[in-house]
């Protein structure tokens, strides 16, 4: 069975009969690619045109066929193309329809990065007449842009191998054929004629059409690749929820898939895990530099002097098994064992000095997120390629706001059109146990459909007051860990407890922030203050001088939330 895209058709009239078309097609053996209703959308001096056509198929040994179908009655009369009404029919009939689809159809992939394919792969067209027989389109006397070789008839739905094939064996006038590798066909599917893309599955509309439109901005910031695609090395910074890691995964699979070996490094454990089970390409390796020491030098635990050496051997001998390599939170990388070793440095020589490899070495990293280490890699410092992620686009721009208020008073900075949320709730904790308040939070945003919902201590697993009621990094259904091990990951909705006084104190600030960041459409804060506390940390952390009257609903205003006395 042919791959048909989509898998069901799009919606079309029942007088057009491009259902039995896209049925019979269907029939074609597996390495054909049917696209029904291709449309190709082009500006032309600030005008835009949009071309569709009926179908679309290719084969990666034979070529692409841009096919028009006309069913019902259609008539040739005075030079003009009409429908059964006495319409002319757009762009001077079916033919030149098809040769016109099938034109711009190149002059797309020749506006891309793939414009040497064209020069590969054959390219016809043809026009299918789905509701006349053979023997009655022989009757008829065709104008001069038409042919009988180019065009399909009723026999055609019953076996569309033998039609189609002898169309793709018609020879071209330039003598082109077609001669596309492995990587070209998965090109040409994946970034021409069938890109990909995921939603967010949910049981809410709602929460559904938010994530999807932080999708659609995800994806807006990892256009930044195209125009990277010459640059060897590049440093790329960002605050937490400006799509670092999207980016990062992204740039990965586009060498993925051309066949491209790709190492790709991170610090956190859990999200090296989450990559590893949401990415399965056998092309890309996700490993933490920890994990990266013990693999190359057999040991238990890592060694990073001996992986250096290691790594210094494979530069020597030009064994190293990857022609890519992105790492993902280096500013983590910045711990005195790992910095000192130069490890980073190494790798990145292999890749470049590699002159005939064309590998790259990317790092991405938030110098406010260093929560590992005290000092940025110098080979983040010393970089000449630098780029800066400016705007947030993965927290409602309520929780953005309240994730960067601690830590800075400029304003985040958002796409046009962000989800704008509802405010972050702080829970104030009085004479309710802290698992009372988790509970009713966790009802509560069960009741709004929420599943995806993460539990987060701005302390130590065994420190906070929820390690008594957890197990296994389990609470009540919801994983429960710290924020610094949840670092580079996101859920729907975060419940930030074990929130105190010292949580605003210069050396864990950063923990809140991490924390809070991490929540993409609703936060919670479970706070553990008094009246006093509040005061100290409006004075210390928020700069608050004026008379503070209603301590706790003003700490919530100055992290741009709302206050709820538990």
């Amino acid at each position: 069975m042919a791959v048909m895209i989509p898998r069901v058709p799009h919606d079309y009239t029942p007088e057009s009969r491009e259902g039995v078309m896209f049925e019979a097609l269907s029939l074609l053996p597996d390495d054909y690619y049917v696209f029904h209703s291709f449309s190709v959308t082009r500006f032309r001096e600030n005008v835009i045109t949009q071309e569709e056509t009926d179908f679309v198929i290719f084969h990666p040994a034979k070529g692409i066929i841009c096919i028009e179908a006309k069913s019902g009655h259609v008539r040739y009369e005075n030079g003009q193309w009409l429908y059964s009404s006495g319409l002319p029919m757009k762009h001077g009939g079916p033919y030149h329809q098809a040769n016109r689809n099938k034109f711009e159809l190149m002059d797309y992939i020749k506006e891309s990065n793939l414009a040497d394919t064209v020069n590969r792969c054959k390219f016809l067209h043809a026009v299918w007449f789905p509701s006349v027989t053979e023997a009655q389109f022989a009757e008829i006397k065709l104008p001069s842009e038409a042919d009988r070789k180019i065009t399909l008839t009723k026999e055609a739905l019953k076996n569309p191998k033998e039609y189609i094939d002898k169309i793709f064996d018609i020879e071209l006038p330039s003598g082109r054929f077609t001669n596309l590798s492995e990587n070209d066909t998965n090109r040409l599917i994946t970034e021409i004629l069938c890109p990909t893309f995921h939603v967010f599955p949910s049981s809410s509309m709602e929460i559904d059409v938010k994530k999807m439109r932080f999708h659609r901005l995800l994806k807006e910031q990892a256009l930044i690749l195209d125009f990277l695609t010459e640059q060897k090395t590049a440093v790329i910074n960002g605050l937490a929820g400006t799509g670092k890691t999207v980016i990062a995964l992204e740039k990965a699979k586009r060498h993925a898939v051309l066949g491209e070996k790709v190492l790709f490094l991170c610090f956190n454990v859990k999200l090296k895990e989450h990559l590893a089970e949401s990415c399965v390409d056998k092309n890309i390796d996700f490993y933490t530099i920890a994990g990266l020491a013990c693999k190359y030098c057999n040991t238990i635990t890592p060694d990073y002097d001996r992986l250096k050496e290691k790594l210094e051997a494979m530069y020597f001998s030009r064994s190293f098994p990857y022609r890519h390599v992105i790492v993902d939170e280096g500013q983590d990388f910045g711990m005195e064992n790992i910095a000192e070793t130069d490890i980073l440095e190494i790798i990145r020589d292999i890749i470049t000095d590699d002159e005939a490899a064309e590998g790259s070495f990317y790092i991405f990293y938030d110098r406010t997120q260093m929560i590992q280490s005290e000092y940025l890699p110098s080979i983040i410092e010393n970089a000449d390629c630098k780029l800066t992620l400016y705007k947030n686009c993965r927290n409602t721009a309520n929780i953005a706001a309240t994730s960067l208020k601690p830590i800075s008073q400029k304003k985040p900075k958002v796409f046009e059109g962000c989800v704008q949320g509802v405010p972050a709730k702080v829970y104030f904790r009085s004479s309710l146990e802290i698992k009372a308040i988790v509970d009713r939070i966790i009802d509560s945003l069960q009741s709004e459909h929420y599943d995806n919902i993460v539990i987060l201590t701005c302390k130590t697993e065994s420190h906070s007051a929820l390690s008594g009621f957890a197990s296994d990094n389990r609470y009540n259904g919801c994983l429960f860990t710290t924020c610094r091990k949840f670092k580079g990951l996101e859920a729907d909705a975060v419940i930030l407890v074990d929130v105190e006084s010292d949580t605003f104190e210069s050396e864990n600030v950063l923990r809140f922030y991490v924390g809070a960041s991490r929540a993409r459409l609703r936060l919670a804060i479970v706070a553990n203050l008094d009246d006093e506390d509040c005061i100290a940390v409006l004075r210390n952390r928020f700069n608050v001088r004026e008379k503070i009257r209603k301590p706790k609903k003003e700490f919530a205003r100055a992290l741009n939330a709302t206050a709820t006395l538990a």
